[in-house]
């Protein structure tokens, strides 16, 4: 696995991680920042619905109560003058309600739908405490909405005047309202609710789409993120280290001084040669050769002289070479040769042309420079140091009959 792969994993991991983590908090922030703008927009709902009722309990109504006996004035009850102020609110806030919700109302309109009685029962039965305030969720989609409710229980006895009996209550609001409804109540009774009901779609929707807004651009921030620290990866990293490596390796498998691969790595190519040789059942060859009295060279211009005399016969012999062949610096002044899918004929027609190659133009400061060559070609059974032996005696052979010339290994079909 590659370093880039390896960086880019954890980073990616890194990342998701973050974004998840940070998805999470930032959805749970948002909702709940949003109910407790639903929460507050009840709060104040509720507390405009109870200063109506005071200002009109206090300042409205004993200014009309004088009329009661002629004609009897719904905006004198508390209730009444809530409910109709409040309602002239949803023309312009859709799904902001306030209902004085009563289980037995004067009024029909205020009569507890289903859900109101249940809350209603929870306040008359001791579930709910009767100083508290209830809160919920009612309705799905769009509809959802959060309620606040507080019972309505008579603590006032003037409220009996009209709530007792019809025989009691003003004739003036039965000609309005009948004597079916509204009566039978009794002083400390839980009789309703106030209830508001604020919309959480509108401000649910708003978190949704910050939450969308936000994470995009994290997501974007991240990605940014991620490219800068890959192209950072590539110029500071990656590439500095790819050329490091390289010079590390022409340094553990080139020869200094020739620029030819050194014995190891010589080693290496052939017995992968070898193994592709052998699945394709061709034929492979090596040549191997050194340079005639070199030391004669060291003695008489020096080793700087010799030196120069293997870096050109290193030129020579890659001129001469294929894109598939494979020449090294074996040691001192002996250099090898392999030639893939190259049968015996042509290994030693090669081994003849660089043998030409090298003694055909004179090396400077040293003149004419000859040298003597071994060829084998693997039998497909040897191994790769068999192999080379076998060239390494024809070699000897060579040197033994007068140099400067190209003997075949024996063995080699």
């Amino acid at each position: 696995m590659s370093l880039r792969l390896k960086f880019n994993l954890v980073l990616a991991a890194v990342l998701l991680l973050a974004v998840l983590g940070a998805g999470a908090y930032v959805h749970r922030f948002l909702q709940q920042a949003a109910i407790e703008e639903v929460q507050h927009n009840s709060q104040i709902m509720m507390h405009a619905a109870m200063a109506i009722r005071d200002y009109t309990t206090e300042l409205v109504k004993p200014h009309l109560d004088v009329t009661l006996a002629e004609k009897f004035l719904p905006q004198t009850v508390p209730a009444y003058a809530a409910t109709e102020t409040l309602r002239r609110l949803q023309s312009r806030f859709p799904g902001y309600e306030y209902k004085e919700a009563v289980l037995n109302p004067t009024n029909l309109r205020d009569r507890a739908n289903e859900w109101e009685e249940r809350i209603i029962s929870d306040f008359r039965e001791g579930r709910a405490d009767l100083k508290k305030e209830v809160t919920g969720e009612v309705g799905e989609g769009m509809h959802r909405a959060m309620y606040v409710a507080r019972p309505i229980t008579i603590k006032q006895a003037q409220c009996m005047a009209c709530h007792s009996t019809p025989a009691v209550a003003p004739p003036t609001m039965l000609k309005v309202y009948g004597d079916k409804n509204g009566f039978g109540w009794g002083m400390n009774e839980t009789v309703g609710i106030q209830v508001v009901k604020v919309p959480m779609y509108f401000p649910l929707e708003k978190a949704r789409q910050t939450f969308n807004t936000v994470m995009a651009a994290l997501v974007a921030s991240f990605a940014l993120l991620f490219v800068v620290l890959n192209l950072s990866l590539s110029s500071l990293v990656i590439e500095p280290m790819a050329r490091l490596n390289a010079k590390l390796e022409d340094l553990a498998t080139k020869d200094f001084l020739t620029d030819l691969v050194n014995r190891r790595r010589f080693f290496e190519r052939l017995e992968a040669d070898m193994a592709e040789t052998r699945v394709k059942k061709s034929q492979l060859s090596v040549v191997m050769f050194d340079i005639d009295f070199f030391k004669r060279i060291n003695d008489t211009f020096g080793h700087d002289s010799g030196d120069v005399v293997l870096k050109n016969t290193a030129l020579r012999v890659r001129e001469l070479l294929r894109s598939s062949d494979c020449a090294a610096r074996f040691g001192g002044e002996e250099f090898i040769i392999l030639l893939k899918e190259t049968p015996v004929d042509a290994a030693m027609a090669m081994a003849e042309a660089v043998r030409a190659r090298i003694a055909g133009v004179p090396f400077d400061a040293v003149g004419h420079v000859s040298a003597s060559f071994g060829v084998a070609t693997w039998d497909h059974k040897e191994d790769s140091h068999a192999l080379i032996k076998r060239a390494d005696t024809a070699l000897y052979k060579a040197k033994s009959s007068g140099r400067n010339c190209v003997v075949q290994a024996e063995g080699a079909a």
